[in-house]
């Protein structure tokens, strides 16, 4: 089906061509650990519901092509199941880039809260 106006021409290019956001920072990292370990999708979450996390195997997808966020409590549970200490599964540099992932990853703010460095 094609666009009936330029306009709509431009929106479809848009969306379709447009980089999706990624959501966080650990999912490379996440993937390359389990690979390490021989792992599955599959087996990953059901490591983490053994240890109490409630996850599937789309979770994990989703987490490691990085288009979920990942909450704090989440990260914990990771480290523990892949043995790996929690800054292990972030990127290297993550420290030294911190102000380069700034535009990418989007700070969700409260009601009143400020910016940093506004």
């Amino acid at each position: 089906m094609r666009p009936s106006s330029v306009g709509q021409s431009c929106y479809y290019f848009y969306i379709k061509r447009k980089k999706p956001i990624p959501l966080n920072v650990v999912g490379p990292q996440v993937r390359s650990l389990r690979l390490q370990r021989g792992w599955t999708q599959d087996r990953l979450a059901v490591r983490l519901q053994l240890l109490g996390w409630e996850t599937s195997r789309e979770s994990v997808n989703r987490l490691e092509n990085q288009t979920r966020r990942v909450p704090d409590l989440e990260l914990f549970a990771l480290a523990r199941i892949l043995g790996v200490r929690t800054d292990d599964l972030f990127p290297r540099d993550t420290r030294k880039r911190l102000r380069e992932f700034g535009p990418e990853y989007r700070v969700k703010l409260s009601r009143g809260q400020v910016p940093p460095g506004a």
